[in-house]
């Protein structure tokens, strides 16, 4: 053992003057302290990482200043032939406890394998990304500095099922889907269900997808409808069209998503409704809307401004026992900041950025003692995908 710490230790310092030279951001830190150059892609490493350092503040009212490791991710991933590939990624700050359904911690995103089985055409198996449409949702978490509502609340994202993906063309593919419908216990993420409802005996989700391109990648698109079925006779509908602009130093896209949910998965309204120190019950008939937009702008080399925002309304569009139709809740974001990307490869991010939040509650929300708020959060933070090997 102090043998082979020994060695390890040689091959750290020897490398040491190496590192800067033929470009490192572009080798793996295994290539910088071995000397070796990797030669397969059957199995690559990489730990995701995005850290911030936030002060937070409710109203005019400070609240804290702090470091704050927002994600930590590792992934490995590679084609073990020309059509068999797989992919590994797990967030190692979450908890790792399996969920009752698949048998897996919510920590594991993607555990496929994915197959081509004709030209243009895949199939992908285990546990993935559900293939719902906009840009927000597209993007790699780690990306995120603050989700929309309708994606920060969403239990759904990465479940366990079957993908069947085909490309038309070169710039038009179409996405069959069937996954679990959630991972965990209908109790654990609805807490009471109302009278006369059951659990689903096939709680599955059916997504159909389609993404495009237009006009050389200038226009793109990602459209999506799914149908998941959350307990006994009763459906959650979700659509998400989102379109994003692109030209040389310059893209936005804007997403519009809607949920009609039979039984609150999010539980935005139902958390409303909740009595302290009794059971929670879940609300029906939930209807939930967003429309968020993000412009990107690359002013100078390795340079990127950006500008979200977002509106995001949500409903009860059937009247249940006492409890009234109408609109509980609005919220708006709007986000702003600088990035700055030092190595050629874009691996690491530094950026500032502010991200405001304002929550209004229309005559419906008011009644349930709510009152109009806003956040704000000032984040200095970094984003760094490290290969490893």
């Amino acid at each position: 053992m102090k043998l082979k710490l020994l060695v390890l230790s040689v091959l750290c310092a020897l490398a040491i003057p190496s590192i800067g030279q033929e470009n490192p951001s572009t080798r793996t830190l295994f290539e910088q302290i071995s000397g070796i150059q990797k030669k397969t892609d059957k199995f690559n490493l990489i730990l995701h990482l995005h850290g911030t350092l936030d002060a937070t503040l409710t109203g005019s009212d400070f609240e804290q200043c702090a470091f704050q490791m927002k994600q930590l991710r590792i992934e490995a991933k590679g084609n073990i032939n020309e059509w068999l590939s797989y992919n590994w990624r797990q967030r190692l700050n979450k908890s790792n406890t399996p969920a009752a359904l698949d048998n897996l911690p919510t920590s594991i995103d993607n555990a496929w394998l994915r197959a081509t089985v004709m030209d243009g055409g895949t199939i992908t198996f285990g546990k993935q990304g559900a293939a719902y449409g906009g840009f927000e949702y597209d993007l790699d978490p780690i990306e995120i500095y603050q989700y929309s509502d309708m994606c920060d609340y969403m239990l759904f994202d990465f479940m366990t099922g079957i993908t069947f993906a085909y490309n038309i063309t070169p710039s038009q593919q179409v996405q069959f889907q069937v996954l679990n419908s959630r991972c965990n216990s209908t109790e654990e993420i609805y807490g009471i269900l109302p009278e006369g409802i059951g659990e689903s005996k096939v709680p599955l989700a059916y997504t159909l997808n389609w993404n495009g391109s237009f006009f050389q990648d200038m226009l793109r698109t990602r459209w999506s409808f799914s149908i998941l079925s959350e307990a006994e006779s009763n459906y959650n509908y979700f659509y998400a069209l989102g379109n994003q602009f692109v030209m040389d130093k310059f893209n936005i896209y804007l997403d519009f998503y809607l949920s009609n949910e039979e039984l609150d998965n999010r539980g935005i309204v139902t958390d409303m409704f909740a009595i302290e120190g009794t059971p929670r019950a879940c609300s029906q008939y939930v209807r939930y809307e967003s429309w968020v937009t993000k412009l990107n702008y690359a002013f100078a080399p390795k340079w990127n401004l950006f500008a979200k925002g977002m509106y995001e309304n949500a409903y009860i569009y059937k009247k249940v026992k006492d409890i009234p139709r109408g609109k509980y809740r609005t919220a708006y974001g709007y986000f702003g900041g600088v990035e700055y990307y030092p190595m050629e490869n874009g691996n690491l991010r530094l950026y500032l950025a502010y991200l405001g939040r304002s929550y209004r509650f229309p005559c419906k929300g008011e009644t349930l003692g709510f009152d109009d708020h806003s956040t704000t959060r000032i984040s200095l933070g970094l984003i760094y995908h490290i290969p490893m090997f």
